[in-house]
């Protein structure tokens, strides 16, 4: 599966998931193409999301950052 990297891609792939998700309901199949595209990019935003935006970093790695 593609791998979203840079924040410009991130930025799109929110774009296009605000677009899709009037068009995809729980009465939606799986097999529409749009429910397939959404859940693609949601999988795709929230491993960037997990890489990029972790608060799960323990607190002593974050005071070792702060020391000058």
């Amino acid at each position: 599966m593609a791998k979203i990297t840079t924040k410009l891609a991130y930025d799109a792939a929110m774009e296009r998931i605000e677009e899709l998700l009037p068009l995809v309901c729980d009465d939606t199949p799986a097999t529409d193409k749009n429910a397939i595209e959404l859940d693609l990019l949601s999988s795709m935003v929230e491993e960037f999301e997990e890489e990029e935006y972790s608060i799960n970093q323990p607190f002593g790695a974050f005071l070792d950052t702060t020391k000058g």
